[in-house]
């Protein structure tokens, strides 16, 4: 992922580990299990919510977030090395662990999203309370979607989720250096960071 790393170093306004759920609240705190893909539901505003043709087991996404990334993965997205915040935090909604640059304050956050019980439909309900909402592309074939309470690109920030079932999903939230702000699309930094959180979760399925 060449210069991704580049983008991570900076002055970066800080992304709170509840930023993007946030905009899902409403939903209970509880236990996604993958079930099979089926038609695609409808969202609140009418758009289809995609299905997972091939989905992964719920205990993925049951686990440790602070394992979704490897100490390699980790590494390869700061230009300094970054500290570990804490241990997986219990956000009320997730379980949530985050990485940052101590000096520079850039962050990556990963979020095992519990209160997601159907998955990414949870996610495309927000479209009706507004805010910012984003279609990406899938990343190794699972939907992808950027959203969140307001557009925050501008300030270098983005969360994404990503659906690993028809009723389970999680989330991948980065803030990039404030000299790279404006420089590129804060959302593929976080979908790239999803990306990398997929493949190690797809080798402990």
């Amino acid at each position: 992922m060449p210069g991704l790393s580049t983008r991570f170093v900076g002055v970066a306004a800080g992304l709170t580990v509840t930023y993007m759920v946030v905009a899902c609240s409403g939903t209970t705190a509880g236990t996604a299990t993958p079930g099979p893909s089926s038609a695609p539901a409808a969202s609140s505003s009418g758009l289809p919510v995609p299905t997972v043709a091939q989905p992964l087991p719920a205990s993925v996404v049951q686990g440790d977030p602070c394992k979704a990334l490897t100490d390699a993965q980790v590494d390869g997205l700061f230009t300094n090395t970054p500290t570990r915040d804490h241990a997986a935090d219990d956000t009320g909604v997730a379980h949530a662990c985050s990485w940052h640059d101590v000096d520079r304050g850039s962050l990556v956050t990963i979020q095992f999203v519990y209160a997601w019980k159907r998955g990414l439909t949870d996610v495309y309900a927000t479209q009706a309370k507004g805010g910012f909402f984003k279609v990406l592309q899938p990343v190794q074939g699972y939907p992808v979607v950027a959203y969140g309470p307001s557009d925050d690109r501008s300030r270098g920030r983005c969360g994404v989720a990503v659906g690993i079932a028809d009723n389970a999903a999680f989330e991948a939230d980065a803030t990039v250096a404030q000299s790279a702000t404006g420089t590129g699309d804060p959302c593929e930094d976080a979908r790239n960071v999803a990306n990398l959180a997929l493949t190690t979760l797809k080798g402990g399925a």
